[in-house]
């Protein structure tokens, strides 16, 4: 079973509503875990993952809607030892991220980010320790490499629109290992 994480806050039910049917109709076996008014993404993931039962963890968004064939291609890249990068779009089709703003990089290709993290327990439980501090995307991609050795790779066949997001990052945060 894949465990999906949600964070929402107030004001966006609707957008949530289009999220959960989303991964209803992509997903056979998902465990769906809505967190609301949380103060960041990373604190109702963490809480999201102390109450998932899943082999897998999915920590997404309220305003994301995952593509038919996401869970069978994240599982596939998870069990082949990687955390999946997946190819995100916007509302128009056109390319948000694919390992890196604006940038559609090859399949496998080792990026140093995951923005909407999925990974299993067993990589979530190795991971955990080092990225406790702020378990936001950027940094548990770097961290999941270093701590576990569990690289990132760009898998365009998980694919998610992001029909609500502006395009391109609203604000880019330097982490103290950015080198």
């Amino acid at each position: 079973m894949i465990t999906v994480v949600i964070p929402t806050i107030a004001g966006r039910e609707h957008w949530l509503a289009r999220c959960v049917a989303a991964y209803e109709a992509s997903c056979v076996d998902c465990e769906l875990i809505v967190i609301p008014d949380r103060g960041a993404c990373g604190i109702a993931w963490q809480e999201g993952a102390e109450q998932a039962s899943g082999a897998f963890l999915h920590f997404s968004a309220d305003d994301l809607e995952p593509h038919v064939g996401w869970a069978e291609a994240a599982v596939e890249c998870v069990e082949s030892g990687a955390i999946p990068s997946p190819r995100i779009l916007n509302s128009d089709g056109s390319l948000q991220s694919s390992g890196q703003w604006g940038v559609d990089l090859p399949a496998g290709t080792v990026t140093d980010i995951a923005r909407i993290p999925f990974m299993s327990r067993a990589q979530w439980e190795a991971i955990w320790s080092v990225a406790a501090d702020s378990l936001l995307h950027r940094q548990l991609g770097r961290r999941a490499r270093r701590s576990g050795g569990y690289p990132d790779g760009c898998l365009p066949r998980v694919r998610v629109h992001a029909p609500f997001r502006a395009r391109g990052p609203l604000r880019r945060p330097r982490w103290p290992d950015d080198g």
